[in-house]
């Protein structure tokens, strides 16, 4: 279950009042939903669709956003949601909470297969790190572009999106530093292929030397 504050809110909710406070126009889900792929998967994560209108009505219980139906290019009409000053203060107040036991949680399923490679064959850890190396190497391309755009539209010169752009610059450092490691990780497994273990194995030794008697 997702941590709440004091509020009773999920993190999750924050980061909607976050898109549509730096957004500062009305916005759909669908529309949510896009500008957090552009931004939010990067470093914390991109909720679905059905996700964003479950928090947007979450939040919309508790007057923190709005809704109004607006005629739509593709359809009769859509519904788009703004954050209010209630809403803004929330948010404002949960960036004020600093709180000194808050967990930053990875989870890397591709590092997890790869720690447990040697009870699978080598070659496929392989090729599953060069999957996540053409996927690291997209991202960046992505934000690589995201930055040009930017400069294009003189966004850069916004600024009330200076935080936005800092966490936009420090995600393409690490991601840069990403691909280093992954390549460094996938040679090292190249090179060293482990022989499988056989079933029902025990673990291996956690040293390398006898313990003395």
């Amino acid at each position: 279950m997702p941590r709440r504050d004091a509020a009773g809110l999920p993190p999750t909710s924050y980061a909607v009042l976050g898109l549509l406070a730096v957004a500062d126009v009305p916005l759909s889900a669908v529309e949510l939903k896009t500008r957090a792929d552009f931004s939010l998967r990067f470093f914390y994560w991109a909720p679905a669709v059905s996700h964003i209108r479950k928090e947007l009505a979450r939040l919309g219980e508790l007057a923190l956003v709005t809704a109004e139906m607006v005629p739509a290019p593709r359809a009769r009409h859509t519904v788009v949601h703004e954050i209010t000053p209630a809403g803004r203060a929330v948010l404002r107040g949960w960036l004020d909470d600093l709180p000194d036991d808050e967990p930053v949680v990875v989870k890397d399923s591709v590092l997890l297969r790869v720690w447990l490679g040697a009870e699978g064959e080598p070659d496929q850890i392989v090729r599953l790190l060069d999957q996540h190396l053409a996927r690291t190497r997209a991202a960046i391309d992505e934000l690589q572009w995201g930055r040009r755009r930017a400069r294009e539209v003189h966004l850069d010169e916004v600024t009330r999106l200076r935080h936005s752009r800092a966490v936009g610059d420090y995600v393409l450092r690490r991601m840069y530093a990403e691909l280093a490691s992954l390549t460094q990780l996938r040679d090292e497994i190249a090179d060293r292929p482990t022989e499988p273990r056989p079933p029902m194995a025990g673990p291996p030794p956690l040293h390398d030397y006898d313990e003395p008697e």
